[in-house]
């Protein structure tokens, strides 16, 4: 096994950025805990990868600072920061072997060469590579070439690991292997993570915690339950998953309507009468519902079939469009392109944003 580090705190204080006249990060704070795995999730553009780059020392912040374990490391050149960093294009050298590549920084480093060579086979077998330190990357495949950028990256034993969309040349079987084994590893070398990807899906099932980012600022920082199930405003609502988004105005009697004229009961909490606001309701959350128990009555403008799950584009008499995601086991035919179908949810399946 490839020498631990230990798991470090790293620490964002009000840091930005600035190319030019272009402010691509905005007085973004953030704590990182020690063995946390945090992702920067967010579109293009949104400052994901400038932040990133400023944790590696690749760029340097225009204002404020980043401390790890409490000191301040803006002065310190990548290579004295402790930290492993793998890349999208795998970046490995072309006319080293398998285990050059991997070798690489404990040779930087100074370290005997017995242990080089011990430290090579164990980080080969934690990425289930142990017979292709002879081969060269052109003669390996994407997945397994990224398996190797991965060993090069935990080898010396750092206490920061940093992934800039490192999945995103692998087909999609692939890169749902990758993201379980890299969540794997990070466990078992209790390291502190910090990931970069636009993919809504792969920040889900890879995070402790994630940041959303939009045009360069901190949109919302929190568990994957929450950023999925309770966004802070209509831009993570909309980014993450696929919703069903209106926008309604509080009325009395716990009720809000919206545009069409359609009343939804509010879930708790939501603001007074007269308020302009934003309903979240995911897919998955309606159910076929009885006529006494209907809060949406339409007919089945489209379908798509997921293999798994099917999903219905539903349209009332208003013209309000209402999607559901249901599994599906193939036991009896999906719904037809037509049909009527009535759904309804518990109150609580709503979320409430600030229409603003």
């Amino acid at each position: 096994m490839p020498a631990s580090g230990h798991a470090v705190e790293i620490r964002a204080e009000g840091i930005g950025k600035t190319f030019g006249s272009f402010r691509a990060l905005k007085d973004l704070s953030l704590t990182i805990g020690r063995g946390e795995f945090l992702t920067l999730l967010g579109p293009s553009g949104s400052g994901k990868t400038t932040t990133l780059m400023m944790l590696a020392g690749f760029e340097t912040p225009t204002r404020g600072r980043i401390l790890l374990e409490g000191k301040a490391i803006d002065a310190l050149p990548p290579w004295r920061r402790d930290i492993g960093m793998v890349f999208q294009n795998y970046a490995l050298f072309p006319h080293m072997t398998v285990a050059q590549n991997i070798a690489f920084p404990l040779e930087m480093r100074k370290v005997p060469r017995a242990e080089r060579d011990r430290r090579v086979a164990d980080a080969l077998a934690l990425v289930d590579l142990p017979a292709h330190g002879g081969r060269l990357p052109r003669e390996l495949s994407g997945g397994q070439q990224q398996r190797v950028a991965l060993a090069r990256a935990v080898v010396f034993g750092p206490s920061l690991l940093l992934l800039d969309e490192p999945f995103g040349a692998l087909d999609r079987k692939l890169r749902e292997q990758m993201q379980l084994e890299v969540r794997r590893l990070q466990r078992r070398l209790e390291l502190t993570a910090v990931f970069v990807t636009h993919d809504q899906e792969e920040a889900l099932i890879l995070s402790d915690r994630i940041a959303v980012m939009e045009a360069g600022r901190l949109s919302q920082l929190g568990s994957p339950q929450e950023i999925y199930g309770r966004p802070a405003n209509r831009f993570v609502a909309d980014f993450i998953g696929e919703s069903n988004l209106f926008r309604a105005r509080v009325v009395a009697d716990g009720h809000a309507e919206l545009e069409s004229g359609l009343r939804i009961p509010l879930p708790d909490g939501a603001p007074g009468p007269g308020s302009d606001i934003g309903l979240l309701l995911r897919p998955e959350r309606p159910k076929r519902a009885a006529d006494g128990n209907a809060l949406f009555d339409g007919r089945i403008v489209e379908i798509v079939y997921l293999g798994e799950t099917v999903k219905y584009r539903i349209e009332d008499a208003g013209g309000v469009q209402l999607i559901v995601r249901w599994p599906y086991a193939g036991r009896e035919p999906p719904l037809a392109h037509g049909d009527a179908l009535r759904v309804g949810w518990d109150r609580d399946d709503l979320h409430w944003i600030p229409w603003t």
